[in-house]
């Protein structure tokens, strides 16, 4: 855990957040990030333990005290706990919403804090830098995300609520980027009800959903990964099936598979097709060399990923009715609050810019 985010940068990279950031002490129990706001700062623990708690009924002094009144035992709740070497507080451009849980001290820690504007400075000048940054930050995310699920599949009884992605990739990426998915990858039908990637498969491939849907299955973790490896290879879907609960449908935009750029390649969720869907594959293999050779892109998928898996957990938070906006259906909008699933003007305009170029996609493809 501790390793997950610094050990894929590198030596240049951890000196100049030190040489760039400046060190900040807190006392247990003082609040570091506060839900709903954006933080200044990235933050690395350099000791210490952190707790992240999420609250509900935030409609105001009323709402708290009738939440008070019914004795409402969840209007905040801790969800997650950060270690030395976790980053809190990611970039803007990762998050696409203010912060989703509060996060305070649970004993005395310090941590080494970076500000964003030089972070992002350093991050559009060295395309090696924010390569790795990004890649570190997707890997810590979907190791937070599976956390979290496993975490609520306990805690609600499997009864999630499906999340709704945003498909961010296409207005990420540059004609180019898409240029080269188009030569290298292959166009793939599927049927309703077909397994995509089961839980415990090793991925070859990335996917991006051209048509149709797809649900994102996972079950409670099995004892090992050894037990999940077999029984993918024995294909067993009948139990995997009846163990899993869908938390995620993907749509048309999406992008599927994305751990198999990141540490560790094995699946732990079911993809599973709703419908008949159109898929364009990308050969594991020609990604990972493209990667690795193309630095430019490098920093633009990793970042795509990042955004996507950040979503993703956000998502989950906000679905499950934790961090609720004031927003009372038939308000006067309040130009200096921020509501639940507010997205930045600029990634509002990348999403136009992406619907285009996916557009664009599908008639060199041939899909209507």
């Amino acid at each position: 855990m501790i390793d997950l985010f610094l050990k894929q940068l590198s030596n240049g990279d951890i000196q100049w957040l030190k040489q760039n950031g400046h060190t900040e002490n807190i006392q247990t129990g003082g609040v570091l990030i506060e839900q709903a706001r954006s933080p200044d700062f990235l933050y690395l623990i350099i000791s210490g333990e952190f707790m992240g708690s999420i609250s509900q009924n935030q409609g105001g002094r009323l709402g708290r005290v009738f939440a008070a009144l019914e004795d409402d035992q969840d209007l905040e709740q801790e969800i997650a706990r950060f270690s030395p070497g976790e980053v809190m507080g990611t970039v803007s451009t990762v998050e696409l919403t203010p912060a989703k849980m509060t996060i305070r001290a649970t004993e005395n820690s310090s941590l080494l804090a970076i500000p964003h504007p030089l972070l992002q400075q350093q991050i559009t000048q060295d395309l090696g830098f924010a390569s790795r940054f990004y890649r570190g930050i997707a890997t810590l995310l979907s190791e937070r995300f599976g956390r979290l699920v496993q975490y609520f599949l306990r805690q609600h009884k499997k009864q999630i609520p499906p999340l709704e992605d945003v498909p961010l990739i296409f207005g990420e990426l540059r004609d180019s980027d898409v240029d080269w998915m188009l030569n290298v990858g292959r166009l793939t039908q599927i049927s309703a009800q077909e397994v995509l990637i089961l839980n415990g498969e090793q991925m070859e491939n990335l996917y991006i959903l051209l048509q149709g849907t797809i649900a994102v299955l996972v079950k409670e973790e099995q004892p090992n990964k050894l037990i999940s490896l077999f029984a993918a290879l024995e294909r067993d879907e009948q139990t995997d099936e009846s163990l899993a609960t869908e938390i995620i449908r993907l749509n048309r935009g999406e992008i599927l598979g994305e751990a198999i750029a990141l540490n560790d390649p094995m699946s732990n969720y079911t993809l599973r097709a709703l419908e008949n869907c159109s898929l364009l594959t990308i050969p594991g293999q020609h990604l990972l060399v493209k990667l690795q050779q193309d630095v430019g892109i490098a920093a633009r998928f990793y970042r795509v990923v990042s955004m996507l898996i950040s979503g993703r957990l956000q998502g989950l938070i906000s679905r499950l009715g934790y961090g609720r906006s004031p927003y009372q259906v038939g308000q006067t909008l309040d130009t200096q609050a921020t509501y639940e699933d507010e997205i930045d003007l600029e990634i509002m305009d990348n999403l136009t810019l992406g619907g285009a170029r996916f557009d664009w996609m599908l008639k060199r493809l041939k899909v209507s």
